[in-house]
């Protein structure tokens, strides 16, 4: 009897924060209502959600965003499956951003159908984006090998289907980066490569990274010198992630390019490379350092020490 008082009564909770909210009330005191949903909780919320106005839609997920960033101990994931669900792809796209620590397979699978059947070309972009993080997992074995053969089924056939938008495109191939094993998925990537497509070329240096493969190296060092800023950028991040000492002396000629963002990805690609090299070239580049990379330069050094050194010398 106590069970079902006690349930009524967060039930009916629910439903006035709702109406609050439906008012235009977006304070922290009624959006942490919708915070740890129980399943009848989230078949009210399911239920209300459509009769909020867009606008309040859109704000309740965006602040939804800000406050897990705040606060570690918040947990909207089933408010934001049922926003999955919303008429608006907006709300859809920033339900799918909100879920970026959700790796369930509940999650994934809906993913994979966002991603073939969604009528927003954004929310399929996002959604390949969100697989991304599985074909990272799926990659080291941590899936079934049909659940893996899915993921990598679905985000190849987006890749490379002419039809598909172009975002959908760039986002499919570089969630394919880790499979790039797979002689399809290696071809893909070539292929956009060489393209003659701005956009496709920096997805390909982005799969390149994230596959791991020093194979593609060259390929990544040449792409520092393109006269356009995001290839470099794009470039020096996949150098850091192949973590290479060959990169080193090029990621150095990097962190002092005219543009700050090719600059700060250049010398974090330093440091996660690592090593007395990596140390070396970051000491070097705080000799004539800018101001304004100064600080990224130095928690680089102390970053790369850390590891080169994670333990007191014992005398």
């Amino acid at each position: 009897m106590g069970d079902a008082i006690e349930q009524r009564e967060r039930s009916q909770s629910l439903i006035e924060a709702l109406s609050a909210m439906r008012a235009g009330d977006l304070s922290q005191t009624r959006l942490l209502r919708l915070s740890d949903l129980s399943r009848d909780g989230a078949r009210i919320l399911a239920r209300e959600w459509p009769s909020l106005p867009e606008d309040i839609r859109i704000g309740i997920v965006r602040r939804w965003e800000e406050l897990t960033e705040e606060r570690v101990d918040l947990d909207f994931r089933r408010a934001l499956h049922v926003a999955l669900d919303d008429a608006s792809p907006v709300v859809r796209q920033l339900a799918i951003c909100g879920l970026w620590e959700d790796d369930t397979t509940e999650l994934f699978d809906r993913l994979l159908t966002i991603l073939d059947d969604d009528p927003s070309s954004d929310v399929r972009a996002e959604a390949a984006t969100a697989l991304g993080r599985y074909s990272q997992r799926a990659a080291s074995g941590s899936f079934a090998g049909d659940v893996t053969n899915a993921l990598r089924e679905h985000l190849l056939r987006a890749a490379v289907d002419a039809e598909a938008a172009y975002a959908v495109q760039r986002r499919s191939l570089e969630s394919l980066g880790p499979f790039a094993d797979e002689a399809e998925v290696a071809a893909a990537i070539d292929e956009a490569f060489d393209a003659g497509d701005h956009g496709l070329r920096c997805s390909a240096i982005a799969a390149m990274g994230q596959s791991r493969n020093l194979r593609w190296l060259p390929e990544i060092l040449g792409e520092l010198e393109n006269e356009e800023p995001e290839l470099r950028f794009e470039s020096a991040r996949s150098a850091g992630l192949l973590g290479s000492a060959d990169a080193l002396p090029p990621l150095l000629e990097a962190a002092r390019d005219e543009d700050s963002e090719v600059r700060h990805m250049a010398i974090s690609a330093i440091g996660q490379i690592g090593g007395r090299g990596a140390v070396r070239a970051l000491e070097r580049l705080a000799e004539d350092a800018r101001e304004a990379d100064f600080e990224l330069i130095e928690s680089a050094i102390e970053e790369v020490n850390a590891l080169v050194e994670p333990f007191p010398s014992s005398s």
